[in-house]
């Protein structure tokens, strides 16, 4: 009874649209009228989009940034949490960009990468005024600096959950290894890392889930897609299909395949974690 309240919400909020989103999936629907059933000719009109292949592709470049926003805020939690000289400043710094909303950091990162931004000054200042250029217009450097600017933006936000899950661990085990003579590299990965799986395992999801479906606010704020197409993603496309072409039923099949896609590495991902963690504990 207690949960009923919670219970409804979910099923208001997320049970019925998830619905809605596969029954409109085989559909042919503009959002208004009648609504015509197409069955699976959606989804082949996906598969043959080559606009589709090419946000797909540009999602799994983000998806590149994963093992960065895994490896270095553990390395730097592991720092703070051995609280080395201003230790305190940088924990509030690598937060910083976590408290802003995503549309301030793309306005800023925008601002800042332009052509008369601090970026390309920067490089003036240091005799390298020949490489001066609109970073996030300019086609390959674009995605590479849109990569920067959402490691930068949830770094701090991953260095919060592994400090939370480093201040659970005993303070014993870690103070043996350095008695033992274990470095900062072999403590962290041997000591460390195995004792934060359930730390990783959030971190290696969420950091999959923000590159397959939460690139969209930074992708419209930055470079709206451009130039041309070279940083469109899957949720750009579903914009445009559902509120710009007024092809909702489409667009819902584009948006129940990204679902279906990230749920599917999402759950090998925790199962690849889940079973080294058992084999660890067998051996």
């Amino acid at each position: 009874m207690y949960a009923l309240p919670a219970v409804g919400v979910v099923l208001v909020f997320i049970g019925y649209p998830f619905a809605s989103l596969i029954y409109h999936a085989f559909t042919n629907w503009s959002g208004f009228g009648p609504v015509g059933w197409v069955g699976v000719r959606n989804f082949v009109n996906v598969y043959h989009d080559p606009l589709f292949r090419l946000s797909l592709r540009n999602n799994a470049i983000f998806a590149l940034m994963v093992p960065v926003q895994v490896i270095v805020p553990l390395a730097i939690a592991y720092l703070i949490y051995c609280r080395v000289p201003g230790w305190r400043l940088f924990r509030s710094t690598f937060f910083l960009p976590a408290v802003y909303s995503t549309v301030v950091l793309g306005l800023l990162a925008r601002n800042i990468f332009s052509v008369t931004g601090p970026f390309n000054g920067l490089l003036g200042l240091m005799g390298l005024k020949f490489l001066e250029k609109n970073w996030l217009l300019y086609p390959p450097w674009s995605i590479p600096t849109i990569l920067l600017i959402v490691i930068w933006a949830n770094f701090g936000y991953n260095v919060i959950i592994y400090l939370g899950g480093m201040s659970a661990l005993p303070v014993e085990m870690i103070e043996a290894a350095r008695l033992d003579g274990s470095r900062f590299v072999r403590t962290l990965a041997r000591v460390i890392a195995p004792n934060l799986k359930n730390s990783m395992e959030l971190v290696l999801v969420t950091s999959t889930i923000t590159a397959f479906a939460y690139m969209f606010t930074y992708i419209y704020v930055i470079t709206n897609g451009g130039p041309g197409f070279d940083t469109y993603v899957v949720e750009m496309l579903v914009y445009n299909d559902a509120f710009v072409d007024r092809a909702l039923g489409y667009a819902s099949a584009i948006g129940l395949l990204l679902i279906v896609v990230t749920s599917t590495i999402g759950f090998f991902q925790i199962r690849m974690l889940t079973g080294r963690g058992r084999e660890r504990v067998t051996q």
